[in-house]
C-alpha cells in the first residue's frame, strides 16, 4: 500500500508531514531542504518505492521540488488545489495553515488512493515549455503597449513607448529563434513537430504548443487527453432538467490556439471542411460544430504520434 508524504509549497518553504511517525516539520524550497528531504525519507522509510509524495501546483514555486523528485526517482503527484479545499470543506477542516495544508494532502491522497503522477515531458520539451511560455508573456505585453499607443499621448510617452516596444520586438525574436533551434536539435521534438505539421491546418506554432503543453499526446488514452485539454464535454441535466453539456477548465492556452487552428483548418482540410458541414447540416449550432472540428483535429494529433505516421493527401500514412 501506498504511503503519501504531504508537501505544502511556498514560495521559500516546504511544509512537509510524514504520516506514520506523525511528524511535521519546515525545511527551505531549495536544493539543501530538498537534501534535507531525502535524508528525512530515508531515515523513517525503508522503501523508498512506496511512498508518493503529494503537492499542489502553486504557479512554478513547485517546479524545482519536481525536478529533484523525477531526478532521484521518488514518486509524486499533484492534486488541483480547489479539490482539496472543498475536501477539506467536506472534513469541517475550516483552519487553514502550512501544517494543516500538508497533513490534508496526506489525507485527500490516501482517502482517494491517488496513483502516481506520469511525467511525460523530457528536459527538451520542459525547456521549450518555458520558452513558449516566455513569448506569450512578451507578446502580452507588446499588445498592452501598442493598445497605450493608439490613445492621445504625449510626445515624451509615445517616444517612450516606441522604444519599449522596438526592444519587445528584438526580445520576442530571440525567444523565437531560441524556440526555433530547440525544435531541430531536439530528436523527440522535430519528430512530433514534423508528423504534426503534416496535417493541413496545422502550423509550427499549433504545433510547438501541443508538444510542450500536452506532452501526453500519444502516450494516453484518447478521451483522457480531452479531458485534460478541457475538450469534453460535460453533462448537466437532473430529474426532468436536460441542460446543455459544456466543456471548461483543461489547458486553456493550448485550447485557444487549437481552436484558431480549427477556424483555420476549415479552409485547407477537406477532412474537416466535410465533417463541419454534415455537422451544420443535421442543426448543430456553429460554435458547437467547431468544438467538434477541434475535437477531430485533435484526434488527428494523436493518431500521427501514437502510431508514428504521417499525413498525406488528406489520409494518414505510415
Amino acid at each position: 500500500m501506498a504511503i503519501y508524504i504531504g508537501i505544502d509549497v511556498g514560495k521559500k518553504s516546504l511544509q512537509l508531514y510524514l504520516p506514520q511517525v506523525d511528524k511535521s516539520m519546515a525545511i527551505s524550497n531549495d536544493e539543501s531542504g530538498y537534501a534535507k528531504l531525502l535524508n528525512c525519507l530515508h531515515k523513517y522509510y525503508a522503501q523508498l518505492s512506496d511512498l508518493i509524495v503529494v503537492f499542489e501546483p502553486t504557479g512554478g514555486y513547485e517546479q524545482h521540488l519536481r525536478t529533484y523528485l523525477k531526478k532521484n526517482k521518488i514518486n509524486f503527484t499533484t492534486v488541483h488545489p480547489n479539490k482539496v479545499r472543498n475536501y477539506a470543506k467536506a472534513k469541517g477542516w475550516l483552519a487553514k495553515t502550512d501544517k494543516i495544508d500538508s497533513q490534508l494532502l496526506h489525507d485527500y491522497a490516501t482517502v482517494f488512493s491517488l496513483p502516481v503522477k506520469i511525467d511525460y515531458s523530457t528536459d527538451s520539451q520542459q525547456e521549450l515549455h518555458n520558452l513558449v511560455k516566455r513569448r506569450e508573456q512578451l507578446i502580452l505585453c507588446r499588445n498592452q503597449e501598442l493598445a497605450r499607443l493608439d490613445k492621445e499621448i504625449s510626445l515624451e510617452v509615445e517616444r517612450s513607448l516606441n522604444q519599449h516596444l522596438s526592444f519587445l520586438d528584438r526580445q520576442i525574436e530571440q525567444i523565437e529563434s531560441s524556440i526555433e533551434t530547440l525544435s531541430n536539435d531536439a530528436p523527440e521534438i522535430k519528430n512530433k513537430i514534423d508528423r504534426l505539421t503534416s496535417i493541413p491546418g496545422v502550423g509550427i506554432t499549433l504545433a510547438t504548443t501541443v508538444v510542450c503543453e500536452a506532452p501526453e499526446l500519444g502516450s494516453i488514452e484518447f478521451n483522457q487527453l480531452t479531458a485534460l485539454i478541457g475538450l469534453a464535454p460535460y453533462a448537466r441535466s437532473s430529474g426532468q432538467y436536460d441542460g446543455k453539456r459544456n466543456i471548461f477548465a483543461g489547458r486553456g492556452n493550448l485550447r485557444r490556439v487549437l481552436y484558431m487552428a480549427a477556424v483555420a483548418s476549415l479552409r485547407c482540410n477537406k477532412k474537416l471542411q466535410a465533417f463541419y458541414e454534415r455537422l451544420i447540416g443535421n442543426h448543430k449550432p456553429p460554435k458547437v460544430a467547431l468544438v467538434a472540428v477541434m475535437r477531430k483535429l485533435l484526434g488527428f494529433m494523436h493518431a500521427l504520434v501514437k502510431n508514428n505516421t504521417f499525413w498525406v493527401s488528406n489520409h494518414v500514412l505510415a
